[in-house]
């Protein structure tokens, strides 16, 4: 590879690593955006109550849809009146079509809940229900954001921060609508009500106006939680459908390329670059590439040269001359292994010895000395006794592990 290429590539992988330093060690700024999106950890992402929510509802079934078109809804919502359908979103703003289409869905027995700060308001008229914003008009009255109270109509309360406009429900029909939830207010402690249910023919609606209670920054905290799964467990029907709307688009957003990977000629002619450019490094890597000689190891010929020798002393020798190197060949290996004088071979004290130091009994060891004594200078052995000594030997060495 030619020195240019080299210090390219040098080049390109220093900036790569000094990219990842500076990305990794930034200092990373809370986002306080608020996305409601059940992928984000952030402090108003989703991710713990979509988390919970099979705890929450006792591990109902719970499916996400992504998609809230007409055509779709029409679709998806058929046969599903035993099932509750839930938004947790920060604008509602469905159209005419998709709206109608929820009144027939619930009219058939369906449940739908909604916690937006907006409500489509053709939805809110056809239940007779009326939506507003609470706005402070006495300026004595300085309302402490950090301890705005939310109550449910079961007694739970929580106390929530940055929630300086909630909405509220007004001109409701006792009827059709009853009070679920509802927040104080103003000099006089006045409760509006901000969660309901509308009866709408055999379903009912739930709407709730302050979607940010559901986010990650509130339901980490205890009294918090507690407020967002009692509302949760008003979802009386056997299987859920969660809408998750950054399914998709959130995973095209986040990619500095989603221009390029959004249009498919784009995208193509994108991947084609890259595939090219990775058989150009190939094919450039190879032609440059000075030949390198094949050198082949040694071939090991112990075993040959084994077979041949035992194959002449087979042919030619005798069992005792056999027997005489057998013996010579095994004292060294006591020698070696256990650093035993061989010159001592007769002395009493050896046997102890070798039996200390190979863990084998003190009778094996006497026992193989004295025919190892007795066969040393023997060249009459014959050929049953050269394998008999060969067996001794053998048992021995497994013995004290020395195979």
């Amino acid at each position: 590879m030619r020195n240019s290429t080299r210090f390219g590539l040098i080049l390109l992988g220093l900036t790569l690593l000094v990219i990842t330093l500076i990305d990794v060690t930034r200092d990373r700024q809370v986002d306080w955006t608020r996305t409601y999106n059940q992928y984000d950890k952030i402090p108003y992402g989703l991710f713990v109550t979509r988390s919970e929510l099979p705890t929450i509802l006792d591990k109902r079934p719970i499916s996400n849809f992504t998609n809230t078109s007409y055509p779709f809804i029409k679709t998806f919502l058929k046969g599903k009146e035993a099932s509750s359908v839930v938004y947790v979103v920060d604008r509602f703003t469905e159209g005419k079509e998709v709206v109608d289409e929820l009144l027939n869905y619930v009219g058939r027995g369906g449940e739908v809940f909604i916690s937006s700060n907006v409500i489509p308001y053709r939805l809110l008229d056809t239940l007779g229900i009326k939506q507003d914003y609470y706005y402070e008009q006495d300026p004595s009255v300085l309302l402490d954001f950090e301890d705005r109270p939310f109550s449910l109509s079961n007694g739970k309360k929580a106390f929530y921060k940055d929630l300086e406009y909630p909405g509220l429900f007004y001109d409701l029909d006792s009827s059709t609508v009853r009070i679920i939830g509802s927040f104080e207010a103003g000099k006089n402690k006045q409760k509006y009500p901000n969660f309901i249910e509308a009866k709408y023919h055999k379903g009912r609606f739930i709407f709730h106006l302050e979607p940010l209670m559901f986010t990650n920054y509130y339901m980490l905290q205890s009294d918090n939680y507690q407020y967002g799964a009692t509302a949760l467990k008003l979802l009386s029907r056997k299987e859920v459908y969660w809408y998750d709307a950054w399914n998709n688009n959130e995973k095209e957003a986040r990619t500095p390329l989603r221009f390029l990977l959004l249009n498919d000629g784009l995208r193509q002619g994108w991947y084609i670059l890259l595939f090219a450019l990775i058989l150009l490094l190939l094919f450039k890597s190879k032609r440059e590439q000075a030949a390198v000689k094949v050198v082949l190891p040694e071939p090991n010929l112990s075993k040959e040269f084994a077979k041949t020798i035992a194959s002449m002393y087979f042919e030619n020798g005798t069992p005792g001359n056999l027997g005489q190197k057998k013996i010579e060949y095994f004292l060294y290996d006591l020698r070696t292994q256990f650093q035993l004088d061989i010159q001592q071979l007769e002395e009493p004290d050896f046997v102890p010895q070798l039996a200390m130091k190979s863990g084998v009994s003190v009778d094996i060891c006497r026992n193989l000395i004295r025919i190892l004594i007795a066969n040393r200078n023997n060249k009459s052995m014959t050929d049953k006794g050269l394998l008999a000594l060969n067996e001794l030997i053998e048992d021995f060495k497994h013995k004290a592990n020395m195979l």
